[in-house]
């Protein structure tokens, strides 16, 4: 399976310097089939979900060369070492499927749907193995949670949620702690 990201050794300036990370031309290549408001509906599912679950979201980007596109949380999101390794996953899996579900309920093209969400169902199922699932019950997470994701993302108050941060997504293209924050917490 190729990799995704391409990482550099650090470079010697500060001993407090960070790893650089590159974007593949192969990534860049899978985001081109989407336009920004897929990229942007389909990060804020995920960002509602996790808001929904009680998370906090430090970033968000939809910028194609940002090797930090996506939705960043402020923990790490894990389903191992939990008191309810179970209820963890389910969460996790909502998670993972929530893009996929607002795009879907946004109304792109099928295609783009589940070209979007491939990525994080194959995530959702490494997942899943982690805590000693198979990759049959890991499928079955994954389609039991989708109408469940689906039908609080279209709650009212929820679908604004997710609307306001696409459509300030689109126009900005990365959006900070402080302007998620503001907008989930109106």
């Amino acid at each position: 399976m190729p990799t995704e990201r391409v990482t550099q050794a650090p470079v010697q300036v500060t001993p407090s310097q960070k790893e650089i990370t590159l974007v593949t031309q192969e990534r860049l290549g899978h985001l081109a089939q989407f336009t920004d408001e897929h990229l942007a509906y389909h990060e804020a599912g995920h960002a509602v979900v996790h808001h929904l679950q009680g998370g906090t979201i430090v970033r968000l980007s939809i910028e194609r060369t940002d090797p930090k596109e996506g939705m960043q949380p402020a923990e790490q999101l894990t389903a191992t070492g939990s008191a309810d390794q179970l209820k963890a996953l389910r969460d996790l899996v909502a998670l993972l499927v929530a893009g996929e579900v607002a795009a879907t309920i946004q109304g792109a093209p099928e295609s783009v749907v589940k070209a979007g969400g491939r990525v994080d169902r194959e995530h959702a199922i490494r997942r899943a193995a982690e805590t000693g699932l198979d990759e049959t019950a890991a499928h079955a997470m994954i389609e039991a949670e989708w109408p469940h994701v689906r039908d609080r993302l279209e709650e009212p108050a929820n679908w604004k949620l997710v609307d306001s941060l696409a459509q300030q997504l689109v126009r900005q293209k990365v959006l900070d702690a402080d302007q998620i924050r503001a907008t989930l917490n109106p």
